[in-house]
């Protein structure tokens, strides 16, 4: 079966469009997909089924009434997406054009810029693949362009373009381990390529720094990976990121948490772990509660603050890793100066009021707890949530269900209105653990609230949130662990490839520079290795090109051998034979009449064995070559 280079070429664009519009194809607006796949459909129709005329001029005004709705779309904190959508419509339109080398070129330009615009719209590690499939696809179709150039027409043999398949596919074989190589030696930089493009308000769509009440009915869960902590499997962990003090009624915020300390002391089972946290756009670290210490962080300056967080100086872009010291317990003892930002209150309901009287103990620990139990009586629920201006009010005695913000607001309310300091503390909660790599596996999903009453110079956590929201996470925990499989994947990418920093960068070079620096100084040796390791390789290489030469030799046929033979020897009596001269052609310039019929003689006796497919043995190789030794 043979088919035509034009045809080729021509299924190599579709293929390759189609690959790329899989790729980002959930990236983009379902508008934008229809226009292109409708574009894609009647070039396919166009080229393959029945020609149409379609106007150039009119393709092209299209596209720059595209490239104008861009510009009109664009902002800084959305450039990608529209980007994107444009290019996938131009791949579309310059599809549907009549092409030349010229315009495949360009087709397989605007994939590849599509291919670049996926990179930032998705960070899974499986790009690498994609990314690997795409060079082989481009580098074989911008070969069989080449033959498109020269001749269109001519028809290549399946078995012929897959040999051109295999053997194009050497050069970028070839190039992996070099990009691996600059991989590991060129100098990177902290912020990544192009980040810029993201926009910084949609990495993290769980954890904020904000908590409103009353403002939404509804909460998407979201799944992806927001950090994962390595360590030993101690059940269910809390991690720590951000308290808030103060309460408007609907939105909590973090103000004068600069009180001065007078004791502090932790206790509990001590615990060493790492985390390696994904770019979320924000300035805060993630601790196991309660946090110690933990290590420094390339790139950044930590500070820790008087609540048990941590931030650091600048937004975090990119993935990184530190290690920590906790001490797993619920509770920590802290002597505070001050405690009136820990009992402030909004203008309240006077139900709520007289709930929190209701629920009041014989002493502060029981108080906390008779509310921490009336609340987990309550229903967890992401759905038909409070939209109120007074939204604890609501929750409490209307809906009566809601996520851990509600939780945990009212139990720091009911808690204040009993005399007892409290604040709200955002993190995560998790008890997804990977067994095969030992380590917690933590989603934006498992994002929480809860409360800490400060109790006897103790800060106490407690965790209203019905255990209906660990069932939901249990479940789908059981669901999950093919995902669970995968994830590992990702995590011995994250460890071993993306922390190789600069840092690592430096300290391979010193190690090498060091093993140099040992060997100039121990002049001796250095001098014999030289020598030896000289005289060897000039051997080896010797010995390696005598072995080539010997097989290239002897793989020779014995009729091209004796011609090699015999025109070294008439070189010698000054002819020299050209390259495409026939051999009784090439006698036919010798002036000696007796040499003349000499080798006459000699080329009819090799002309029958060669003219009657007769196979020269080794004998009659031996013959005539003794008739040339005789010339």
């Amino acid at each position: 079966m043979k088919l035509s280079v034009e045809n080729i070429v021509k299924i190599n664009a579709y293929v390759g469009s189609l690959f790329i519009f899989l790729l980002i194809f959930k990236e983009v607006s379902l508008a934008y997909s229809f226009i292109f796949i409708a574009l894609y459909a009647l070039s396919a129709y166009k080229d393959f089924k029945k020609p149409l005329n379609i106007n150039r001029t009119f393709i092209n005004i299209t596209g720059i009434l595209f490239v104008i709705l861009l510009v009109l779309r664009i902002n800084p904190d959305n450039i990608v997406q529209p980007s994107v959508e444009t290019l996938l419509v131009l791949l579309g339109l310059k599809l549907l054009e009549e092409k030349a080398f010229r315009d495949y070129m360009q087709i397989y330009l605007l994939i590849i810029l599509l291919f670049a615009g996926y990179t930032i719209l998705s960070t899974s590690m499986i790009f690498l693949l994609y990314l690997l499939i795409l060079i082989f696809f481009i580098n074989a179709s911008v070969i069989l362009l080449t033959y498109y150039q020269q001749n269109k027409e001519i028809e290549l043999d399946i078995s012929v373009i897959k040999r051109i398949l295999i053997k194009t596919a050497i050069i970028p074989l070839l190039s992996i381990p070099f990009m691996i190589f600059l991989f590991f030696t060129l100098p990177r930089s902290n912020y990544p390529f192009l980040n810029f493009l993201q926009g910084q308000g949609k990495a993290s769509t769980g954890f904020s720094q904000d908590v409103k009440l009353g403002d939404v009915s509804n909460i998407q869960e979201d799944d992806s990976v927001v950090m994962r902590v390595s360590g030993e499997n101690i059940g269910e962990i809390y991690l720590r990121g951000l308290t808030w003090n103060y309460f408007d009624g609907k939105q909590w915020m973090s103000k004068d948490l600069f009180s001065a300390v007078k004791a502090r002391r932790l206790f509990g089972k001590k615990y060493e772990y790492t985390v390696y946290l994904e770019p979320h756009s924000d300035i805060y670290l993630f601790t196991v509660e309660y946090p110690y210490a933990i290590s420094q962080i390339s790139g950044y300056f930590i500070t820790p603050r008087m609540d048990k967080t941590y931030v650091v100086d600048k937004p975090i872009f990119n993935k990184i890793k530190y290690s920590g010291i906790s001490f797993i317990n619920d509770r920590y003892y802290e002597e505070l100066k001050s405690m009136d930002e820990y009992l402030q209150l909004p203008k309240l309901n006077e139900s709520i009021i007289k709930l929190a009287k209701d629920l009041n103990g014989n002493d502060k620990e029981e108080t906390a707890k008779n509310i921490e139990k009336f609340l987990k009586s309550y229903t967890y629920s992401l759905q038909n949530l409070s939209v109120s201006q007074d939204p604890i009010y609501d929750f409490l005695f209307v809906k009566k269900q809601g996520n851990c913000e509600y939780f945990a607001s009212s139990m720091v309310i009911l808690l204040r209105l009993n005399g007892i300091p409290a604040r709200l503390v955002g993190g995560y909660k998790t008890a997804t653990y990977n067994q095969t790599a030992n380590y917690y596996i933590v989603k934006q999903k498992d994002v929480h609230v809860w409360a800490e009453a400060y109790i006897n110079k103790h800060w106490i956590r407690f965790d209203p949130t019905p255990a209906a929201r660990n069932a939901i996470i249990e479940r789908e925990k059981k669901l999950n662990k093919f995902k669970l499989w995968l994830d590992t994947i990702n995590y011995y990418y994250t460890t071993f490839i993306v922390n190789y920093d600069f840092s690592k960068q430096v300290e391979l070079f010193n190690k090498v520079k060091k093993s140099f620096s040992n060997i100039r100084d121990s002049k001796k040796i250095e001098f014999n290795f030289n020598k030896n390791y000289l005289i060897f390789t000039i051997i080896l290489l010797l010995a390696g090109y005598l072995i080539f030469l010997s097989i290239k030799y002897l793989k020779q046929p014995y009729e091209k051998r004796l011609l090699n033979i015999l025109n070294k020897r008439l070189k010698k009596y000054g002819y020299e034979r050209k390259g495409n001269e026939g051999l009784e052609e090439f006698i036919s310039r010798v002036e000696n009449a007796e040499l003349k019929q000499k080798l006459l003689t000699f080329a009819r006796e090799l002309e029958s064995y060669v003219y009657k497919d007769k196979k020269l043995s080794k004998a009659d190789y031996e013959r005539l070559k003794k008739m040339i030794e005789k010339l």
